[in-house]
């Protein structure tokens, strides 16, 4: 056949190169991986002085990106734990709420997995934690006043008095991250390109608010009332 180029390397002659094409939607890593272990297979096979040189590697890119997102979620995270510490003035009740950051990043990481989605560094870092300890932290706080408020009031049991501060803010906190959640869903009607780049992101995110909301309805009440059962409510020292 006519020759159509040529490729040279470092003025020591011709090369041959080649590119491997990556199906849509597959995952980067694992391709990769595959591609090294087909190398490592066929090499003993290549005429003798052939041999295969890599120039250009995609998993140093993916392992860099995964360590950026890993970093900036611990990062992020501990940042709003000291914060909900500072402001709260309650170690025990601002770990409680904190503990709801990581039980939502494990059901947005689920949900990813069951809808067959892979997390990436736009849809990872979409994630705000603000927003996911919303809910909690109006649940405990509303617990802490109603604890405080009534607890010169022996007739009612501790739990009765978390059930009652729990069901007086269920419906706002619904209703306050259902908005937010809503906020996101038009980005699912995205098409294309635009759809691909951010539709996981708007689902990342609500998978995360929907597990905020479930551990603010459900495990903060429960963890409040084993842990908060002597509390008192007061400027935090900051203030």
């Amino acid at each position: 056949m006519i020759r159509q180029g040529a490729v040279t390397r470092d003025g020591r002659g011709e090369a041959v190169t080649g590119i491997v094409m990556m199906l849509m939607g597959k995952n980067a890593r694992v391709v990769v991986q595959g591609v090294k272990d087909k190398v490592e297979a066929l090499a003993p096979t290549l005429p003798k002085g052939v041999t295969f040189d890599t120039f250009y590697d995609r998993t140093e890119l993916v392992d860099r990106t995964i360590q950026t997102v890993s970093t900036n979620l611990l990062e992020g995270g501990a940042l709003v734990v000291l914060v909900l510490l500072l402001l709260l003035g309650k170690i025990r009740g601002g770990l409680i709420v904190a503990l709801s950051i990581p039980l939502s990043m494990l059901v947005a990481f689920s949900a990813l997995q069951a809808a067959g989605l892979s997390g990436n560094l736009m849809s990872l870092g979409a994630i705000d934690f603000g927003l996911i300890v919303d809910g909690p932290v109006v649940m405990i706080e509303n617990i802490v006043r109603v604890l405080h408020d009534r607890r010169h009031d022996p007739d009612t049991p501790h739990l009765e008095k978390v059930r009652l501060a729990a069901r007086q803010v269920a419906r706002p906190v619904v209703f306050a991250v259902g908005i937010i959640a809503i906020v996101y869903l038009p980005i699912l009607a995205l098409r294309g390109i635009e759809g691909k780049l951010f539709g996981p992101m708007a689902l990342t995110v609500v998978f995360a608010l929907m597990g905020s909301l479930v551990c603010a309805l459900t495990l903060m009440p429960a963890l409040a009332s084993l842990l908060l059962k002597s509390v008192s409510e007061r400027e935090p020292l900051l203030f």
